[in-house]
């Protein structure tokens, strides 16, 4: 579930990245501070046990997306 957080993360900075001019250290310090808010926001979840339901809505939205949707906006 990691993988997927971080992944969460590149893709969010790299969407930043291209709506604005950002620079290559600028563009570091955005994703350094986006990725400390992440895994806070990831112990969070965990310390108060809602990291599992979390987990399951991410991969079922992602399955739903990939096998679902996709299939109807194929032109």
């Amino acid at each position: 579930m990691i993988l997927i957080i971080g992944s969460v993360v590149s893709l969010f900075v790299e969407y930043l990245k291209s709506k604005t001019e950002l620079g290559g250290f600028k563009t570091l310090a955005i994703l350094l501070l986006v990725s400390i808010i992440a895994a806070e926001f990831y112990t969070l979840l965990v310390d108060a046990g809602l990291w599992d339901t979390v987990a399951q809505v991410l991969v079922t939205a992602g399955a739903f997306y990939a096998f679902v949707i996709r299939s109807f906006n194929q032109k």
